[in-house]
């Protein structure tokens, strides 16, 4: 149990709401140093009121998972019904429920606490996540490691006649081999005109000679991920291809220069967007520049052309910026970055294109 972060979750809490119930998942990880293997098919809670001492609701059966939490815990047996038992311990007020709860259980909190009013808890959560302490910042940079040695061992494996899928699989193998506990996402890897679709579901295409080949993946270390993407080319390549190439990487470029605490998520993305704009490719640059990373792949803060987060010391994302010419190829190049006054690239590979 984190203490400091139960803290300032209740400083966060105070004059906004009266309880946070915060789901197995990450925040709950978050708050506690505990990732329950609980079925959500069982209410499984953190409550943190905002002038009280917190205490878990959660099924009697896992009992192991929770048992070095230092707080209350309310147990129930299969039969009893949690959300009665929820609403006699809460006083009415204002609830603020995880985002990632089921919406039966949020439903069900709701017909049971009948007077209370209700909110999403994303609102105070995402602002407290996002600024990394030094130690998730290690756990992250070790994550970003991990990917980094793959991707040198990946383009060893690439040759005429291997599938998308053949490719991932080595890759996902790699992460594990250099002391990733899991994969942060499903492993994308898109070859020829798969490559134009920004998130192509790893398929059995063969890759071949003059093909553009995005690879994007992610390792997780300890609950917290990296997330690295780089685009190779199989064969001779193509002028147009190197144009966008380039464009791509000197966007990127301009987004991270643009790194600064005070700065709005917003004008990074405007910094990458410009350059692409600037070259005609506009219309083909169609997600946000980036996005926070931690114990999720994605959360804030999200660099798009809306948010006015502040960046501040310490936040960790991606620069992602992409050009996709449908039916032909497309590029991408990301790493994660993390803030220390200026921005510093955490993961290393090289963004030179290689060829193979």
């Amino acid at each position: 149990m984190s203490e400091l972060k139960i803290k300032k979750l209740q400083n966060a809490l105070k004059g906004v709401a009266d309880y946070a119930i915060v789901n197995a998942g990450p925040n709950f990880f978050y708050l506690t140093g505990v990732w329950p293997l609980a079925s959500m098919e069982r209410p499984f809670f953190l409550i943190v009121p905002a002038d009280d001492e917190p205490f878990i609701l959660a099924p009697e059966l896992y009992v192991p998972d929770i048992k070095n939490i230092a707080v209350e815990k309310i147990l129930y047996k299969d039969g009893e019904d949690p959300f009665l038992i929820l609403a006699k311990r809460l006083k009415k007020g204002t609830v603020l429920l995880d985002d990632l709860m089921s919406a039966s259980h949020a439903l069900r909190i709701q017909i049971n606490l009948e007077g209370y009013s209700f909110d999403l808890l994303s609102s105070l959560m995402s602002k407290l996540r996002a600024v990394k302490s030094e130690e998730e910042v290690e756990l992250i940079k070790k994550a970003t490691s991990i990917v980094d040695k793959a991707f040198k061992k990946i383009v060893q494996e690439i040759y005429s006649g291997v599938t998308e899928i053949e490719l991932a699989q080595v890759l996902n193998e790699y992460m594990m081999y250099y002391g990733a506990d899991g994969l942060a996402f499903e492993t994308i890897v898109a070859s020829g005109p798969n490559s134009a679709e920004p998130h192509h579901i790893t398929g059995k295409r063969k890759i071949r000679k003059g093909d553009a080949i995005i690879i994007d993946y992610g390792a997780r270390y300890k609950g917290y991920v990296s997330d690295i993407t780089r685009t190779v080319y199989y064969g001779s390549v193509e002028t147009k291809f190197l144009e966008v190439y380039e464009t791509v990487k000197k966007a990127q470029e301009a987004a991270i220069k643009f790194v600064k605490p005070g700065v709005e998520a917003r004008e990074i993305d405007k910094a990458a967007r410009s350059v692409i704009e600037a070259r005609g490719y506009g219309p083909n640059f169609t997600h946000r520049t980036g996005h926070g990373i931690g114990l999720e792949v994605h959360e804030q803060p999200f660099l798009d052309s809306h948010n006015t987060l502040k960046i501040e010391n310490n936040m960790v994302f991606t620069v992602e910026p992409g050009i996709y010419l449908e039916g032909k190829f497309g590029v991408r190049i990301e790493d994660d970055v993390i803030l220390k006054n200026r921005a510093k690239r955490l993961t290393r590979s090289s963004r030179a294109l290689i060829t193979i």
